[in-house]
């Protein structure tokens, strides 16, 4: 599968070290030290020895496909595809050795933001190693926190989020525990995407409670360091975000400890049911449509037409609608910027800061 093949086949069949060096980045992407994937039938005839190689024609389609045809720069599900494949490929796991962090994150499909790419990071009880393709750390991981996926041994989902705290940051490890949360909860992606479409279950808050006590808590006590931290994010979690910029929207109202907002909220005039937004603070009547993008009562598959006349019914019903790209949820003051500029009255919904210290 992908197109997978190491230098001693390659050199089995003939093809020469200098012709390997030359069709990485044509027909060759190079994942470790020793393996390749095939991801283009080159034209070039010196590199015609590569193409007999081929076996799965529907990757080179899919990179082709998810490919930008003007820049030729690959698109990011597929730069991800690329990591996890490197991730996967890797010859040399040890006995001992369990994939964990970012690279562990690829394999279980999290939303990353602008992630370290081409080193497998990999933990090991007693060993340390550093070279251009792995990074091994000395670090124990509970036996309870391992899966197996095929060959490879690698952090729990659930553990993998909250090893990102620590690696990447507070940003990414939150949205990757909610999207653990949500796919624990509607118990899997495509699970959580039909209950977008027809619909959340009311207890659908009360069961992510569940899932945090009986699947996040037993592995949060397990952690050696960072637990008051893992759990103040995870106090914070809910299993309604709908994307990467949703979940950092949330992350951003906890650092601006700013109260009372709902999660796809259902607007109603009398019985009707008007929209269901992403964000909505009812005290105030200020909706939040993150990533410029709202989902309405009809799944969110409308036409522009019927959106734009949504949109201009809400703002005849009295709210407020603060719309925010990608770019200004990905940033703290620029979220927080524009969110007390365009709706000042939200200063009032502001928690007062905790003071620690004994009296």
């Amino acid at each position: 599968m992908y197109n997978v093949v190491r230098t001693s086949e390659l050199r089995a069949c003939g093809v020469q070290s200098r012709c390997i060096r030359d069709a990485i980045g044509c027909c060759l992407l190079a994942l470790t030290q020793g393996m390749y994937s095939i991801v283009a039938r080159c034209s070039n005839p010196r590199h015609s020895a590569i193409a007999e190689f081929v076996t799965d024609e529907a990757w080179i389609t899919r990179v082709i496909e998810q490919t930008d045809q003007k820049t030729g720069k690959p698109r990011f599900e597929l730069l991800d595809m690329f990591e996890t494949l490197r991730v996967a490929s890797y010859p040399h796991y040890g006995v001992d050795d369990v994939i964990w962090g970012v690279s562990a994150g690829f394999v279980h499909d999290f939303p990353l933001y602008r992630p370290p790419r081409g080193t497998v990071f990999i933990a090991h009880p007693t060993r340390r190693h550093c070279s251009s393709d792995v990074v091994r750390t000395t670090r124990s991981v509970p036996e309870e926190d391992v899966v197996q996926i095929g060959k490879m041994s690698l952090t729990s989902p659930v553990r993998t989020a909250f090893d990102l705290i620590g690696q990447l940051g507070e940003p990414e490890g939150f949205a990757a525990l909610e999207r653990c949360l949500r796919r624990s909860t509607f118990g899997s992606d495509a699970g959580a995407a039909e209950a977008a479409r027809f619909g959340y279950p009311p207890d659908t808050l009360a069961l992510g409670e569940r899932r945090i006590a009986e699947d996040f808590m037993p592995v949060l006590r397990r952690l050696s360091k960072g637990q008051s931290r893992a759990q103040c994010l995870l106090s914070a979690i809910g299993p309604l975000s709908e994307s990467y910029a949703e979940s950092r929207f949330v992350y951003n109202l906890m650092q601006l400890r700013l109260t009372g907002f709902s999660q796809q909220a259902r607007i109603r005039d009398g019985r009707e049911v008007v929209a269901r937004v992403d964000f909505l603070h009812r005290e105030s009547r200020t909706i939040v449509l993150v990533d410029g993008f709202s989902k309405y009562a009809d799944n969110g598959v409308g036409l522009m037409r019927k959106e734009v006349r949504q949109y201009n019914r809400l703002l005849e019903m009295g709210y407020r609608i603060i719309r925010l790209n990608f770019t200004e949820v990905a940033n703290l003051e620029e979220c927080a910027t524009k969110l007390f500029a365009q709706a000042p009255h939200l200063r009032a919904f502001i928690a007062p800061r905790k003071r620690s210290g004994v009296r």
